[in-house]
């Protein structure tokens, strides 16, 4: 459950951080640019991209991890359903060979 709310977040982490990019990094320095302003924008940036690649990189990794356990969960319940069916085919088996023929 953690793991589905923790992908959920981050995706809507990042589509957050697209929609409110303008706010968060600011309008891009008009020329002649300072070196001053040229820095505080870049570092803007810089913070911006790197948050935003990691809630990426995050939720793209928790929705793998989803998707592998959904899988492991798919297989342990098909094998379980085989099992399942082999029994009750071993036991109507069983039960045809007691009856007598005649009847």
């Amino acid at each position: 459950m953690w793991l589905r709310l923790f992908t959920t977040a981050m995706l809507f982490g990042a589509l957050a951080l697209m929609v409110g990019r303008s706010v968060i990094v600011g309008p891009l320095p008009h020329k002649p640019v300072k070196r001053i302003e040229a820095l505080h924008y870049s570092q803007r940036a810089l913070a911006f991209t790197t948050v935003l690649i990691v809630t990426l990189v995050g939720a793209g990794v928790g929705a793998i991890k989803l998707v592998r356990i959904a899988n492991q969960e798919y297989r342990d319940r098909a094998m379980q359903n085989m099992q399942a069916m082999i029994e009750g085919a071993i036991a109507d088996q069983k039960r045809t060979a007691e009856k007598p023929d005649g009847s």
